[in-house]
């Protein structure tokens, strides 16, 4: 008989899905509870009392870093997926990680055909193919059909930041920080924005948020340290810009990874703290 026990995993979640009415809300909320009483069980690691808010209208899931079982990923990640489509808007991030290494990595969010999901779908994918100005008529036409879309305004701030228009940018992370002060991407965005208004001081706090808020093996935890440590660089914060510096260049990052393309700009900016330093 074999009795060796399977280690543990780690497996992490985050995110927000928005529904927008207290009909919509308490009928996901039954849907839940009926689910886990009839068929999940005890496999599902969400407690309905820990994520469900009535006040909001909400599945607000903070980071949660769990050990658990294969078993208890496949069905907390499965009851996300139904009750996702009942959703307005926001996503929840799964992830199952081992020694550093991603496993498995799912984006839970709806994919209805409501109009402020279709919207928003049709602006965040025409972001990707480069067509800014229509996506920026589509991610506003999803705001208007449902105000609290965290991630549209986030979307529309970085669509703003690539047509250089700062002040709306700036307006649009600001708003989905506001909405959602839990997603780590418009904090990047609003550092960003600063960044290119010299406000070093500020653009450091954003980018420590993004940074605070972000897990290890995403690739925009990564990107917020060497531009948090840029920030310091160019405030002459020289000796707190290292540290920075060498956990991003001490980070083993494969050429694929968006941020590896940075390591000659982090190399540079290290070799010149050290220099003033020394001087």
């Amino acid at each position: 008989m074999n009795n060796t026990q399977v280690p543990p995993l780690k497996l992490i979640f985050r995110g927000r899905l928005e529904f927008g009415s207290e009909r919509t809300f308490n009928m996901v909320l039954h849907h839940w509870n009926t689910r886990v009483e009839s068929y999940f069980k005890a496999d599902v690691l969400l407690k309905a009392e820990d994520v469900f808010h009535a006040d909001s209208f909400t599945l607000d899931v903070p980071q949660q870093v769990l050990m658990s079982t294969e078993k208890h990923w496949r069905s907390t990640t499965a009851l996300l997926k139904e009750i996702a489509q009942y959703a307005l808007a926001g996503n929840v991030g799964a992830w199952w990680v081992n020694s550093g290494q991603v496993l498995a990595q799912y984006t839970i969010e709806p994919q209805s055909d409501k109009s402020a999901v279709v919207e928003f779908i049709r602006g965040r994918d025409l972001v990707q193919q480069g067509g800014m100005e229509m996506a920026s008529e589509a991610l506003s036409s999803a705001i208007s059909k449902f105000e609290r879309n965290a991630l549209a305004y986030e979307r529309r701030g970085y669509v703003n930041y690539k047509l250089k228009n700062f002040k709306d940018a700036l307006y649009d992370f600001s708003k989905s920080i506001g909405i959602n002060p839990n997603n780590p991407e418009p904090y990047y965005g609003c550092g960003k924005v600063k960044m290119i208004m010299n406000d070093w001081d500020n653009a450091i706090l954003d980018f420590d948020a993004a940074i605070k808020g972000s897990l290890a093996v995403q690739p925009l935890h990564w990107l917020a340290r060497l531009r948090k440590g840029e920030c310091m660089f160019h405030s002459k914060r020289y000796a707190e810009a290292i540290p920075e510096l060498k956990l991003f260049l001490q980070r083993k990052l494969a050429e694929t990874h968006p941020a590896y393309r940075f390591r000659p700009k982090a190399e540079f900016l290290l070799a010149e703290c050290q220099k003033m330093l020394a001087a």
